[in-house]
């Protein structure tokens, strides 16, 4: 009782902290407007008498994982009820979109204990599987109280998270299973003291995401306003301030070459006013202000450049996506959250780690060399091809945590 109160008393603190600038994002910003509320008084859920799975993933990266399960789920399972949740609005909407092959979709609730207990008891999993982590304690708590099970899917950590879970390594005895994304972070949970038995390695789950039926993007080029024999660069998952640092280097290729043109994808819809007006100093570059459209800009690119990863602090994003289509791809130095996918990816050839001070010739190499691209592009379709199979292989570990 004691513990739980403290760990409440640690939630509500930094809440209280952190409430005016909550409030200048929420009225100003337009953050957090679907989801404050939900979060904080969660609608009531429907009781089911189907035995339920709850996939937990926090935001887009890894709903996106999480939806790779769901067809090996209906097919050994049609009966079970799925449930899922997520934090981020992004993360929301994606999960919309992308898996419309389950029985429900909330926020995940503030881990207050009053507010998670009832939550956990109306929908009474028999597993809870959580996307990369994001461990809450009264969550697991409460879904091992009510008997449920407790797998790690797509498991990862970096050494700074490493640091900070020494201090709370009695997490991680909620959790029966856990499937990594690969050997490195298998040595950094055996450093938290977690059985070698309670972990395996089953790849990363994004290796499986299917690409989306592109159909005919003639109407979509013609949206924004490209035309034949332009050169177009996908600046994708872009963060605060690194819009600037991308287009200052981009902007004297463009001054040469005006068929050069720059498709600039913010990670964040509540920053795409922001973005728009930094846009009145790059011409030749169009801000796309919806999302869902990823994709088809990789599809309709030379050339692909990651962000979060040009500026410390995010740790990386999918560098999968875009070279597995066969699109060159660019990232920066900072990827720390994503060390097995920059180790594939780079030793495969598909794509290049590089600073900020070698973008500007890197790019000029690969856009007036078609020839480089193309073997980059078909160096990463295979690289595509050969790392399929994570979505199965962890399925296959964590069924038979199910009593049914």
């Amino acid at each position: 009782m004691i513990k739980r109160f403290l760990y409440d008393l640690s939630l509500f603190a930094p809440l209280i902290l952190f409430f005016p600038k909550l409030m200048i994002d929420f009225f100003f910003k337009g953050k957090y407007r679907q989801s404050i509320l939900a979060r904080l008084y969660p609608e009531a859920i429907k009781n089911t008498k189907k035995p339920v799975i709850w996939l937990h993933g926090v935001s887009l990266g890894e709903t996106k994982a999480l939806s790779t399960l769901i067809p090996h789920m209906r097919k050994a399972y049609p009966q079970a009820y799925l449930f899922v949740t997520t934090v981020t609005e992004t993360g929301y909407n994606q999960a919309q979109k992308l898996i419309p092959d389950v029985d429900a979709i909330h926020y995940l609730p503030l881990d207050f204990s009053w507010i998670i207990k009832s939550f956990v008891r109306m929908i009474q999993p028999q597993l809870l599987i959580l996307v990369e982590g994001d461990y809450w304690y009264n969550l697991m708590r409460e879904v091992k109280r009510g008997r449920g099970k407790i797998a790690v899917v797509n498991g990862k950590m970096s050494e700074k998270s490493l640091k900070r879970y020494h201090y709370f390594k009695s997490l991680f005895s909620f959790v029966d299973h856990f499937c990594l994304q690969g050997e490195s972070y298998l040595e950094r949970f055996l450093k938290l003291g977690i059985p070698p038995e309670k972990m395996t390695v089953t790849g990363n789950l994004k290796f499986d995401i299917s690409l989306p039926e592109m159909g005919d993007l003639s109407h979509f080029r013609k949206e924004l306003h490209l035309e034949e024999g332009d050169r177009v660069i996908t600046l994708g998952s872009t963060h605060e301030g690194e819009e600037e640092l991308l287009m200052r280097k981009i902007k004297p290729l463009q001054q040469k070459d005006p068929h050069l043109k720059v498709l600039l994808v913010p990670r964040h819809p509540e920053r795409f006013a922001r973005v728009k007006s930094l846009l009145a100093h790059y011409p030749q570059t169009v801000l796309i202000d919806k999302m869902g459209v990823l994709s088809k800009c990789y599809c309709i690119s030379d050339l692909a450049i990651i962000g979060g990863s040009f500026v410390n602090g995010v740790g990386g994003h999918d560098i999968f996506e875009s070279a597995k289509m066969g699109v060159p791809t660019l990232f920066g130095p900072y990827m720390y959250k994503q060390v097995d996918l920059t180790q594939l990816i780079t030793q495969s050839g598909a794509g290049k780690m590089l600073s900020l001070e070698a973008l500007l010739p890197t790019l000029e190499e690969l856009l007036y060399n078609p020839h480089l691209r193309q073997e980059m592009g078909g160096k990463g379709i295979l690289c595509g091809q050969k790392a399929m199979g994570s979505a199965l292989r962890t399925w296959k570990e964590i069924a038979c945590m199910l009593d049914y």
